[in-house]
């Protein structure tokens, strides 16, 4: 089975192609450029998987990886890869983590965002995500997280704030985007935080995801290795968050109720004692989720989210479709939902192949009947459409006519017309619609039980990165740098230095403010030993232009790697 092959239908559409052929020379300078640094620094800093990780899972300090020789490496350790584009829903992020398959954009960061991005990309998926993979307790917790994100209701609050990062971030690593259109995405994305007015299930999820497999440590307060991918693909940040200012507190499910802001370094980091921890904290968390606990609170969630959702009673019997309203009756032990759009049924995970269909509409009633009764027990009744009125308490009565029973399915579904629920000050009236019978509400979980609820989908026939069209001045300078990655693989010294000389001339003439080429020319020449004119220039201009920027680029982080600063 390829790895496409278990990519379910309706998550198909956001795997693209990588397209190696449009990564410039530039693209490569950037990914060396943060990769030798990483490495070096990593090496003693990282817990002990990432060394052995980066080379198992198809990862090179030297070129940009392709995917296609990531996935097959990761297969080796029951995970697969998939190229995807940008940003992906967080419901579909998390849905193929739980299948053990890492989506990974295939885009780079710009030159000019080297520390750090708001943007995904393949520094932070590839070489931050993947090589703790190869620890078989950290595999297993990402696969159960991923399980417990995607059964976690979110919010229409969550869903603006992630449109609005998807905005700053594109706008961010946009070349030559307008001052005014970051002021505004910035804007845009604090609205959207401050309209923010409960904390969803998905939301204490995701800061478990953020506290842990992003930015998390592990080992002692005073004493630990770092494993979140977020300072394993971060320059500035795998540096700083060893200052004392950075508090480190040890990791419990308190963390969930601790929020994050992704365009600034983190003020505080939590440390697990180890990676069986992570699956001790995240099952302290799930066991307060709706799919855990059911009942009133978990129809309250459900309701609230206004996502497809997935009641499952005591009966054995799921119901899924999304939760138009849903709350305990008013003098009764009764649960109320009414489910509308695509209303399907399934059992331990599987529609039923006999299912009445796209039905529009469904009530639900879970509890007990006016005698005290579970209103399970109606579920044996025989109504060959005859009207029926039942009373669920003093005031509340629930009634309709030509009821029919379903003898389709495993478990019982009615369906009736002129349909009424009357409960103190609530009346509910729909000309028809199907209706079930529960003792309880076990739990409610967002999304389908069964992905084959969804409707398919293909791969996109994208292909990433995009082709990108470069002013004559930006295409001059990408070919000097694929000269400059041509010579640095030359075998010969002097056709090297040849190459590097002609390279710093037109760098000197044309292009006095690049840095990076200048670099990358430099730790050339460093790591064959090689002294002189040149090596005095580069350093020499590369100090300047440290200067120039104000320290804005990590120009000095990159001569104190070549011992030259």
């Amino acid at each position: 089975m390829t790895t496409l092959d278990r990519v379910p239908p309706h998550l198909r559409r956001y795997v693209v192609e990588q397209d190696y052929s449009q990564y410039t020379g530039v693209d490569q300078a950037v990914w060396r450029f943060v990769l030798l640094q990483m490495y070096d620094k990593l090496q003693r800093t990282a817990h002990p998987a990432y060394k052995k990780g980066l080379g198992d899972t198809g990862i090179s300090v030297e070129r940009i990886p392709s995917l296609a020789a990531m996935d097959a490496c990761l297969t080796r350790f029951g995970w697969g890869a998939v190229a995807v584009h940008g940003f992906i829903p967080p419901r579909a992020f998390t849905e193929f983590q739980a299948l053990g398959l890492l989506p990974i954009c295939a885009e780079i960061r710009t030159a000019d965002h080297l520390v750090y991005t708001p943007a995904p990309d393949i520094i932070h998926e590839a070489a931050g995500h993947a090589p703790l993979i190869v620890d078989p307790q950290f595999a297993g917790y990402l696969k159960r997280i991923g399980e417990v994100g995607a059964r976690a209701f979110r919010s229409p609050e969550d869903d603006a704030v992630y449109d609005a990062i998807f905005r700053l971030s594109e706008v961010k690593e946009q070349p030559g985007a307008a001052p005014n259109e970051i002021i505004l995405a910035e804007q845009g994305f604090e609205s959207a935080k401050q309209r923010v007015h409960r904390v969803s299930e998905a939301a204490r999820v995701s800061r478990l995801y953020w506290w842990t497999a992003e930015y998390g440590l592990v080992g002692k307060l005073d004493d630990y290795k770092l494993f979140g991918a977020g300072l394993l693909s971060s320059l500035g940040e795998s540096h700083s968050c060893h200052h004392p200012s950075v508090v480190k507190l040890p990791l419990t499910v308190a963390c969930a109720d601790v929020d994050y802001d992704i365009t600034h370094a983190q003020p505080q980091l939590f440390v697990a004692r180890d990676f069986d921890q992570l699956g001790d904290v995240l099952e302290d968390l799930a066991s307060t989720l709706s799919f855990r606990i059911g009942g009133a609170r978990a129809l309250a969630e459900a309701t609230q989210s206004e996502e497809l959702c997935t009641l499952t009673l005591d009966i054995g019997l799921e119901v899924i479709g999304h939760v138009s309203s849903g709350a305990p009756l008013e003098g009764t032990d009764t649960l109320f939902a009414r489910l509308c759009g695509r209303v399907a049924y399934a059992r331990g995970g599987e529609l039923f192949t006999d299912s009445p269909g796209d039905s529009k509409e469904c009530w639900v009633l879970m509890g007990q009947l006016g005698d005290g009764n579970s209103l399970a027990t109606l579920n044996d009744w025989q109504p060959n459409g005859e009207p029926f009125e039942l009373r669920l308490g003093a005031d509340a009565v629930f009634s309709g006519r030509h009821a029919r029973r379903s003898d389709a399915l495993f478990q019982p579904v009615f369906e009736a017309s002129e349909l009424c629920l009357r409960a103190g000050s609530l009346v509910c009236q729909v000309p028809h619609a199907s209706f079930v019978f529960g003792g309880a509400l076990l739990g409610a979980r967002a999304g389908a039980s069964d992905a084959s609820y969804y409707a398919r989908s293909e791969p996109s026939r994208d292909r990433v990165p995009h082709p990108r069209v470069y002013p004559a001045d930006e295409a001059r300078m990408i070919e000097l740098y694929a000269r400059a990655l041509a010579a640095h693989a030359s075998a010969a010294t002097s056709a090297m230095l040849t190459s590097f000389h002609e390279i710093h001339q037109v760098l000197a003439e044309q292009y006095p403010r690049d840095w990076l080429l200048r670099w990358n020319l430099l730790e050339s020449l460093v790591k064959r030993h090689q002294q002189g004119e040149l090596v005095d220039q580069l350093r020499a201009e590369l100090t300047q232009l440290e200067r120039d920027f104000n320290g804005e680029q990590p120009i000095a982080s990159g001569l104190r790697y070549l011992g030259l600063d």
